[in-house]
């Protein structure tokens, strides 16, 4: 599991190459208010974020694509794509040595409105142990609630359909103390500064869009671990876009 650390596009310039604008600003993918989007119908819609310095990971937030979109993040030492087979929000693009893009290229390539909210890039920590047993993995889940009406016979005659904004505890047990006084504080920087924490789950598996968008931060605890003091156990609870 990686956990984004740094944020380091937050003032690049950004200049559309490919492709119109159908609504928002590219500036948008700058701000982490979800509500401040782009927006494309072009079949190929392309932007370069430019003089990008040392990261391990992009990620892109609170996407809205076509089925069969394909995304691509490209500079130098990185080349990443992805097929969009399902309903998606999120892609988190990750390397396992640090790379300087220089001008990072996304790409959308499709059919359709193609609609992206928000960018980050920079560096990551590795939970080397991975995400904990029960931890819920709510990019596989229909997210959403359903509120039915019946009729006098009970026969559903009007359905309401929301949304669901779930929340994500991550309990980070047999954490290394250094890590908690290293990466860790990072982590909480970030996340005063931005607001939006990047997660993916399972980095080694080449999944980007098993991933999240994290907010809200709540409960956040550090334990003495039970036998030794070189370990402790972490956590956290954020609301996530998943």
């Amino acid at each position: 599991m990686i956990i984004s650390k740094t944020n380091i596009i937050a003032s690049n310039t950004i200049t559309l190459t490919t492709g119109a604008i159908l609504s928002g600003a590219l500036a948008n993918l700058q701000d982490p208010d979800f509500s401040l989007l782009v927006s494309s119908n072009s079949p190929t819609f392309e932007f370069t974020i430019e003089s990008v310095g040392s990261c391990k990971y992009v990620a892109l937030h609170g996407l809205n694509l076509p089925i069969g979109t394909v995304v691509t993040a490209t500079g130098t030492g990185l080349s990443k794509s992805f097929i969009v087979t399902r309903n998606i929000k999120n892609l988190v693009f990750y390397v396992s040595s640090a790379v300087t893009p220089g001008d990072l290229v996304i790409k959308f390539i499709g059919a359709g409105t193609k609609v992206i909210s928000y960018i980050q890039a920079g560096l990551t920590s590795t939970i080397d142990w991975g995400t904990s047993p029960g931890q819920s993995l709510y990019y596989l889940v229909n997210n959403k609630k359903n509120r039915v009406t019946t009729n006098s016979q009970g026969m559903p005659v009007k359905r309401v359909q929301e949304t669901d904004t779930p929340k994500l505890k991550l309990s980070i047990k047999n954490a290394y103390k250094t890590w908690a006084r290293g990466d860790l504080q990072e982590i909480y920087t970030m996340y005063d500064e931005t607001g939006i924490l990047s997660l993916l789950d399972y980095e080694a598996e080449n999944r980007p869009e098993e991933s999240y968008a994290l907010f809200d931060l709540s409960n956040p605890d550090i334990n003495t671990h039970s036998q030794t003091s070189v370990l402790v156990d972490v956590s956290m609870s954020f609301m996530v876009v998943a």
